[in-house]
């Protein structure tokens, strides 16, 4: 008896799987194929999205090649980098330009201003022939935006780069962490004297960008100084600029972020002596090599040298009442305008705390 029932009770469990096992397939198959001759579910094949089909990803890696040169010869330039406007530089960051200029024969020094021991501004730029400025954070006095308007209608070269104080929570320049979205402000009455702004937000691609939606592309407008053998370049969470002649647009479907528009920005633009670029992150290691990025920079380096200053020309300091051996600029002290200072009779040595690399 005691056998018999063991039996029993075995049965009846295998009975009992075996109907779950039943049960189970009867209610996936309708849950696959549908009640009344419903549509079956699709094969994967047939779902038109980057997560299955990686050849359609949208993350497209640039390429990392080439090196930084330049075509002018650089003898003789002195070029003048600002960094008592902009904080604290990671001046590291700054090797491929810097020494890729001195290789070429220029001069570089670094203005670090009054607070630091240095010279003022207008008078760091008197043997300077180019200007560099990478996302000011103090803001340039009335004397200094004047100064630098004349040291530009002297023949002086003028680089300015920009960049969102914050593009991501985690965001990188060449000032270290950022820390919000908005533009560093003091650098927007500097690029308006010369007819040149930026938008406000920073720039990101859903649709086609590099490893990051953050490192966008951008293209030539034509051909230009600023874009010769240059075909596509990376910018890093860029802002727009506008005004001048634009020389590169992000792709299309590029977005701002302040606004949620998406369309084409520039982000180099040229306006006489002066270009503005949207992004500090392109003359740094990370993103010197992408796509064409060493072109543009090595173009970018071939503004700043070749430009014909004319101390001649150039006025004296305003409260002097004198003018230089060729009078004053025309138009000079008036819209905007203003005195830089004359010429030394020989050549300046490195002001205190200033670091000059020359002929290495």
């Amino acid at each position: 008896m005691a056998s018999d029932s063991s039996s029993s009770s075995s049965i009846a469990r295998t009975g009992f799987f075996v109907g779950i096992l039943v049960l189970s397939v009867i209610v996936g198959t309708v849950a696959i194929g549908g009640g009344g001759g419903s549509q079956a579910a699709p094969d994967v094949t047939q779902v038109n999205a980057p997560s299955f089909n990686s050849d359609e990803s949208v993350a497209t890696p640039a390429a990392e090649s080439g090196d930084l040169s330049m075509s002018a010869d650089a003898s003789g330039k002195v070029v003048v980098i600002d960094v008592a406007h902009a904080g604290d530089i990671d001046r590291e960051a700054l090797t491929p330009l810097v020494s890729t200029l001195t290789q070429n024969g220029a001069t570089v020094r670094y203005h670090v201003g009054e607070r630091q021991n240095g010279s003022p501004l207008n008078e760091s730029l008197r043997s300077a022939d180019a200007f560099v400025v990478l996302g000011a954070e103090q803001r340039y006095t009335e004397s200094e935006l004047n100064g630098l308007s004349a040291f530009s209608n002297a023949g002086g070269r003028v680089l300015l780069l920009n960049e969102p104080s914050q593009a991501s929570p985690a965001g990188l320049g060449l000032f270290g962490p950022i820390s919000s979205d908005g533009v560093t402000k003091p650098m927007a009455p500097l690029a308006s004297q010369y007819g040149l702004s930026y938008g406000n937000g920073y720039l990101y691609n859903m649709h086609e960008y590099d490893t990051n939606y953050q490192n966008v592309y951008a293209t030539p407008t034509g051909d230009t100084e600023l874009t010769e053998g240059v075909d596509r370049t990376v910018f890093y969470a860029a802002i727009p600029v506008q005004g001048g002649d634009t020389a590169l647009t992000t792709t299309e479907q590029t977005t701002l972020s302040k606004t949620r528009r998406q369309d084409t920005y520039g982000v180099v633009a040229r306006s006489g002596n002066v270009v503005t670029v949207g992004d500090t992150n392109v003359f740094t290691q990370e993103f010197l090599y992408r796509a064409d990025n060493e072109q543009l920079v090595g173009n970018l380096l071939d503004f700043l040298v070749t430009g014909e200053k004319s101390p001649a020309d150039a006025p004296q300091p305003a409260d002097t009442g004198e003018s230089g051996p060729g009078g004053s600029l025309p138009g000079a002290g008036t819209g905007g305008g203003g005195a830089l200072p004359s010429e030394p009779e020989s050549t300046l040595t490195p002001e205190p705390n200033e670091t000059m690399r020359a002929d290495e």
